[in-house]
């Protein structure tokens, strides 16, 4: 009695689920889960524009007036402190860009805990019981 438990304990931990149940919990869950929204790719892209458009500009109107011996220092200065903004607004595009991916990730996490684990499980026990009975008798 004991081995054929060992013996059914055993093949239930080599059981796999099916794949159409797989399958269907991957046509469900993309059935069900939203396109990512334009905004979140947006405001990044919109963020890094405004930094070119405004290095640009600045570029341009620099050029148009006339540099001397101090106004090129004052460039140069000009044009680290422009560096450094530039870098800081990456710095923000970036860590929205990483914010979307973390939520993204999250709500895949949640989509596939909540509806596809649920049917596995269920397959799953269904097949013990069937194994079960046909060993009962």
């Amino acid at each position: 009695m004991q081995e054929d438990l060992r013996g059914l304990a055993h093949e239930l931990r080599q059981e796999t689920c099916p794949q159409r149940v797989i399958d269907e919990a991957v046509r469900r869950i993309a059935a069900e889960t939203p396109a990512p929204s334009r905004l979140h790719y947006a405001i990044p892209a919109t963020l890094a524009l405004a930094g070119v458009v405004i290095l640009c500009g600045l570029l341009i109107r620099s050029r148009l007036t006339g540099d001397s011996a101090g106004r090129q220092r004052q460039w140069v200065e000009q044009q680290t402190q422009r560096r450094m903004q530039v870098a800081r607004e990456a710095e923000t595009a970036l860590g929205l860009i990483g914010t979307v991916l973390l939520d993204a990730g999250a709500h895949s996490e949640t989509v596939i805990s909540d509806r596809a684990v649920r049917p596995l499980r269920n397959a799953l026990q269904t097949a013990k019981n069937r194994i079960i009975r046909h060993t009962e008798l």
